[in-house]
């Protein structure tokens, strides 16, 4: 019975707060010619949003030279971050205290997120990059992971 029970209770919080979502980018003719995707998991607040803002990145190139989106992805919505009320760069810590004191909404914070998030892994990646090219040292690339974690996390 307690082994039911922790087995659903365990699934139940797996489950929570994971989601992803693919959008195919097609021509004129309905010929495919590539796709997003884009998935988070254990992102509480604002995860649909979040999911909608990186897939419309990825494919807002590609909706400006007139090429269809097959999936779903709200194109009539503003993807724009919001301003931040003090003008200091968004990061996650931030986002949530303005989320919380209701001067950003959900939708917004599920913005923030995904781009702040977008934005470290973005550094993070030319980082390892650079410190396999033997261009950075260690101290660098230690210094450059958390500047990273700082505009991601905000701590």
């Amino acid at each position: 019975m307690y082994s039911k029970m922790f087995i659903v209770i365990f699934l139940y919080f797996s489950v929570i707060g994971c989601s992803n979502r693919e959008i195919h980018i097609v021509d004129g003719n309905g010929k495919e010619i590539g796709e997003c995707t884009a998935g988070y998991y254990l992102h509480f607040y604002g995860l649909e949003d979040s999911i909608d803002y990186m897939l419309y990145q990825c494919a807002k190139d590609y909706i400006n030279k007139g090429y269809k989106i097959s999936g779903v992805l709200p194109l009539d919505r503003d993807y724009t971050l919001p301003k931040h009320p003090e003008g200091k760069p968004w990061n996650k810590k931030l986002a949530m205290s303005h989320f919380k004191s209701d001067k950003i909404t959900e939708r917004e914070l599920g913005y923030v997120l995904a781009a702040t998030e977008y934005e470290y892994h973005l550094k993070m990646l030319d980082a390892e990059k650079r410190f396999a090219e033997g261009s950075i040292d260690e101290t660098e690339f230690n210094k450059i992971t958390q500047e990273a974690e700082f505009i991601w996390r905000g701590e």
